[in-house]
C-alpha cells in the first residue's frame, strides 16, 4: 500500500515540474536572463534564473545561467555551487569548466583554474573562451609570451569575440608591441563599442604609453559614461588629468580619485595618487593621511614607501633649509611658514616645534 501510494506521489511530482516546464519556456527565461544581465539589471536578471531553474531544475545550462549572475553581482560563493552544479550535471562540458576557471581566475586561485582550463581544452581544444582565459592565467603569471601565443590562438578561434583583443592587447603590451596593442584596443571597441573595459584598456594605454593625455581622457571618459562603479578607470582618468596639468585637471582629478575611494575604500593605487598630488601642492598633512592609508593596504608596496620616504626624507629636509634661509634673511614669519609645512609631515618632531618657539619669539621681538 505505502508502495503504491509512493509511486502515485511520484507520478504527481513528475507531473507538476513537467507542467511547469510547460508553462514557462526555459530556453526563452534564460535569454532574457541574460539579457537582463547585459542592460546591468542583476535583480531582474537573478529572478528570471531562479524561474528558468524552478522549471527546469535539471538543466545545467539555467545553472550556468544564475552562476553569471551570481558572478556580476560579486557573490563568489554562490556562483560556484551553481557551476558546480552545471558540471555535474554535464561533466565534459569545455563551456562549464571554462566558467568556473574564470570565476577562479577572478579570485587568484591560479593552480584550480589551470586545472579547470586543462579540463576544458581537454574537452574540446578548440573553445575559445578557454584559450583565451589561458592566455589571461599565463599573462597573470608573468609569462607573457605564452600568454601572446594563446591570444593568437583565441583570436584566430573568435575573430569577433572583442574579449580575445583585448587579452592579446595586454600580451603585446607586456612583450613591449605597443602599437600593435593598441591597434588590439581600438579593433575591441570597434566590435563591442558598449564594453567599458575595452575603452579602459585603450585610454590607459594612451596614457601609459603614448603620454596622449587627452585622448587617453576621452576613451576613460567613454569607460566611466559605461560603466559608472569601475573604480580602476577613475583612477586612470586622474593620472592622466594630473599629467595634462592645470587648476581645472587638478580639481577634476580630485573629483575622480575622491570616487574611486568612494566606490573601492581598499584602493590603495587611489589614495597613493591622491597623496601625490596632494604632496605637489604641499598639502603634507592630506598627503601624509593617503600614504598611510595607501601603506595599510599594500604594506610592501615599494612605490608608496619610497613616497614615504621622499615626504619624510627630501621633502622635511628641504623645507628647514628653506625655512633657515629666510630666518637668516629676517624674514620670520616666511621662515615659520616653512617650519608649520615641515610639521605637517611630522607633527610630533620635538626639534621641528623648538625651531618654530624660537622663529616666533624672534619675531616677535622684531616685529616681523
Amino acid at each position: 500500500m505505502n508502495k503504491a501510494l509512493g509511486a502515485v506521489f511520484a507520478a504527481v511530482f513528475l507531473f507538476s515540474v513537467v507542467q511547469d516546464a510547460r508553462a514557462l519556456d526555459v530556453a526563452a527565461t534564460l535569454t532574457e536572463a541574460f539579457a537582463l544581465l547585459a542592460k546591468g539589471d542583476s535583480d531582474a536578471a537573478l529572478r528570471a534564473a531562479d524561474a528558468a531553474l524552478k522549471a527546469a531544475p535539471t538543466d545545467p545550462e539555467a545553472y550556468h545561467c544564475r552562476f553569471r549572475v551570481y558572478l556580476a553581482r560579486a557573490q563568489d560563493e554562490e556562483a560556484l555551487a551553481d557551476i558546480n552544479r552545471a558540471i555535474e550535471l554535464q561533466a565534459a562540458s569545455a563551456k562549464y569548466l571554462a566558467a568556473r576557471a574564470e570565476l577562479r581566475l577572478a579570485k587568484q586561485e591560479y593552480d584550480a583554474a589551470t586545472k579547470d582550463l586543462d579540463a576544458a581544452l581537454a574537452a574540446d581544444e578548440t573553445y575559445a573562451a578557454a584559450v583565451r582565459l589561458r592566455a589571461e592565467l599565463r599573462l597573470r603569471q608573468g609569462r607573457p609570451d605564452l600568454a601572446l601565443e594563446d591570444a593568437e590562438r583565441a583570436v584566430r578561434l573568435a575573430p569577433d569575440d572583442a574579449a580575445a583583443y583585448l587579452v592579446r592587447g595586454d600580451a603585446l603590451a607586456a612583450t613591449r608591441r605597443y602599437k600593435d596593442a593598441r591597434a588590439d584596443y581600438v579593433k575591441a571597441t570597434d566590435l563591442d563599442p558598449g564594453n567599458a573595459k575595452a575603452w579602459h584598456s585603450l585610454g590607459r594605454h594612451d596614457f601609459l604609453q603614448a603620454n596622449a593625455y587627452a585622448r587617453a581622457i576621452k576613451s576613460l571618459d567613454k569607460a566611466i559614461a559605461l560603466d559608472p562603479d569601475a573604480a580602476p578607470a577613475y583612477v586612470v582618468r586622474a593620472k592622466a588629468k594630473l599629467a595634462a596639468g592645470g587648476s581645472s585637471n587638478r580639481a577634476a582629478a580630485l573629483e575622480d580619485l575622491a570616487a574611486a575611494i568612494r566606490l573601492d575604500p581598499a584602493s590603495a593605487e587611489a589614495h597613493y595618487v591622491r597623496a601625490g598630488a596632494a604632496r605637489a601642492a604641499e598639502d603634507y598633512a592630506a598627503a601624509v593621511a593617503d600614504l598611510r592609508k595607501a601603506l595599510a593596504l599594500e604594506p610592501k608596496n615599494a612605490g608608496y614607501r619610497a613616497l614615504w620616504n621622499t615626504i619624510y626624507g627630501e621633502d622635511s629636509e628641504r623645507l628647514m633649509a628653506e625655512a633657515e634661509k629666510l630666518l637668516n634673511d629676517g624674514k620670520y614669519a616666511a621662515a615659520a611658514g616653512r617650519v608649520r609645512k615641515a610639521l605637517e609631515i611630522d607633527p610630533r618632531s620635538g626639534p621641528l616645534n623648538e625651531a618654530l618657539r624660537i622663529i616666533e619669539r624672534h619675531r616677535e621681538k622684531r616685529g616681523k
